[in-house]
């Protein structure tokens, strides 16, 4: 029998600590509108869509964030499963192989391990979106433009979340079906993917390790 969600996704199962958006912001609401819209039914590929009179750049922040935190909420609950043992190369099938690249420790893409690859990664997106100057939180005359990059660092950031979701569906798609969470996660990828496909913000060939897996369950 699955286990209820609460039970599966644990809050102390989390990779990192939720990103959570400050209550009166532009935001907050904008990310209210969009739970609202996952929260009714609608098919994900309307739900994903910017509402009319929004910024595209507030409408793919807020989603960046939410992706972050329910991927992180994913990887993390079977992070255990996934050693340096079992895991010695961050890789999606015997085709596919993700080395690490950064402006600090790892100037050259380098060959890690899943966990540790998936570890730079998150503290890497963490700094990212906790940085005023790359994801203001307060926008507007007052507040803080976005860097006119922005969009090139969002399409960096979600290229490397898909990598999580191969190496999760190619590696460790057993211990996705054993906790009865094949249905949770196949709705987060497919709200990613029609997400990213929407606004164009992850390559083409990136997706070709899901090809198949995503024909089938995004028709």
């Amino acid at each position: 029998m699955a286990l209820c969600l609460k039970q599966v996704f644990a809050k102390d199962k989390t990779f990192r600590p939720r990103k959570r958006f400050e209550p009166g912001t532009q935001r907050f609401e904008l990310y209210k509108k969009a739970q609202a819209s996952l929260k009714s039914g609608l098919d994900l590929r309307s739900v994903v869509r910017l509402p009319p009179g929004e910024n595209i750049d507030d409408w793919i922040a807020v989603h960046v964030v939410d992706f972050f935190n329910r991927i992180n909420l994913i990887y993390g609950t079977m992070a255990e499963r996934c050693s340096e043992t079992s895991c010695p190369v961050m890789a999606g099938g015997p085709r596919y192989e993700y080395r690490w690249q950064d402006e600090r420790q790892y100037r050259r893409p380098a060959k890690l391990s899943a966990p540790r690859y998936m570890a730079l990664l998150m503290d890497w997106i963490e700094g990212l979106i906790n940085d005023e100057d790359v994801f203001p939180t307060r926008v507007g005359p007052l507040g803080v433009p976005f860097p006119k990059n922005f969009q090139q660092v969002c399409t960096k950031i979600l290229t490397r979340l898909f990598r999580v979701f191969v190496h999760v569906y190619i590696h460790h798609f057993d211990s996705i079906l054993n906790m009865g969470a094949e249905a949770h996660v196949n709705t987060c990828y497919k709200h990613f993917y029609y997400f990213i496909r929407e606004f164009s913000l992850v390559d083409q060939r990136e997706l070709e390790p899901l090809k198949e897996m995503t024909e089938r369950i995004c028709h």
